[in-house]
């Protein structure tokens, strides 16, 4: 029987503009990344976060130090395993 896994990262914070400033930020810098439904495991944020690969993680977080939004909530993993997701602080 094969598993089928998939791992992401997100981002999460209170403001939709954020969200989307965030990303526009990311694309600039030629990171990937799309504007998703904040899982809802996370319980966190305003309904909208930005996905991103966990290879990316410290471009990521060179973002936001740089530019310290201040409706961020917090960087998320998640882990899909057979129609099943886990999400936690990364």
């Amino acid at each position: 029987m094969e598993v089928d896994m998939e791992k992401f990262m997100f981002i999460a914070f209170r403001s939709r503009e954020h969200t989307v400033k965030f990303f526009e930020e990311m694309r600039s810098r030629g990171i990937v990344g799309t504007v998703i439904n904040t899982p809802r495991e996370a319980e966190a944020g305003c309904g909208l976060s930005v996905r991103f690969s966990p290879r990316q993680k410290n471009a990521v977080l060179s973002i936001l130090e740089r530019h310290g939004f201040s409706s961020f909530i917090g960087v998320f993993e998640a882990t899909a395993t057979d129609g099943k997701r886990f999400v936690r602080p990364a």
